[in-house]
């Protein structure tokens, strides 16, 4: 308890620094630190256009920074020509993509891990939170996405202030409305998501189901609460038995079931490939 409570006060230090840091700056020293993060070289954005490039040879990218404005040009292949900008109104990034444009929305993906960098914020945690916003349709100032009913085009707010406060994350639980899959049956399923502070992959089916829960800061209230809602969920062999018998977070093997706390990183990475150990992970095994 004690070492949790010392690092929430050094996380939430860590993160009033950046916030003054940016409030004593320029109005565009917030979008020059996300463009440099953006375009550093182990950026997920960098990442994404060396896998590109495998497949498309031609292919080029270039980023321009503004006074207001990050715009991305990509050009060289049919399936990859055009311009996306984000552009800074006041203590926000704003940017607004055609239907169906599924390259300018994957692009906001990779300036929120930017911004993530920026403003010293987990880039897992960042994402996940902006998942269950959108999943739970919850109204907030740090990122919002609207489509336009009339054009179906996609319009994107981010935050660029200073590090986000992510107070809706107490309320971001897997349950039956956030988790995009049913009841199990014999047919395999390998499956990953995540929600707020919580992440989950789940392998295997209705006779032999693993699944591997990672929670950001520790495991707690909303792991035990995610564990029991995702076999009520996906319903495999013993999850009646499980739901009843598992009424607290708990280390506990049984015929039918069982459930590691706080499993080591090296069992993790055999479930993801890159491991967070700013999560805690349990690993939760029905049936064979």
């Amino acid at each position: 308890m004690k070492k949790r409570f010392r690092t929430a006060v050094l996380l939430a230090l860590a993160l009033a620094l950046a916030a003054a840091r940016f409030a004593c700056a320029e109005p565009g020293a917030a979008l020059k630190a996300i463009f440099d993060a953006l375009v550093a070289e182990d950026s997920s954005y960098s990442d994404m256009k060396d896998l590109y490039r495998q497949f498309y040879e031609n292919v080029t990218f270039e980023e321009a920074l503004t006074d207001d404005a990050i715009t991305i040009t990509a050009g060289g292949s049919e399936s990859l020509e055009g311009s996306w900008t984000f552009t800074r109104e006041g203590d926000h990034l704003t940017a607004a993509f055609a239907k169906d444009d599924d390259i300018g929305l994957s692009l906001t993906t990779q300036v929120l891990d930017a911004v993530a960098a920026a403003f010293g914020m987990n880039a897992d945690l960042t994402q996940s939170y902006v998942n269950g916003l959108s999943t739970l349709k919850l109204g907030s100032d740090n990122f919002s996405i609207a489509e336009d009913p009339a054009t179906g085009a996609s319009n994107i707010r981010v935050n660029i202030a200073g590090p986000w406060d992510m107070k809706e994350l107490d309320d971001m639980v897997f349950d039956e409305s956030t988790l995009h899959c049913g009841a199990l049956d014999r047919d395999g399923t390998s499956m990953g998501a995540s929600i707020g502070k919580v992440m989950m992959v789940a392998n295997g089916d209705v006779n032999d189901l693993t699944v591997l829960l990672g929670e950001y800061g520790g495991l707690d209230e909303l792991a035990y609460r995610s564990i029991v809602n995702i076999a009520g969920v996906m319903r495999p062999k013993g999850w009646q038995d499980f739901t009843a018998a598992y009424t607290g977070l708990a280390d506990v093997q049984t015929e039918g079931w069982s459930v590691k706390l706080n499993a080591d990183y090296s069992t993790v990475g055999m479930f993801i490939e890159d491991v967070n150990r700013e999560y805690s992970y349990a690993l939760i095994r029905f049936g064979a």
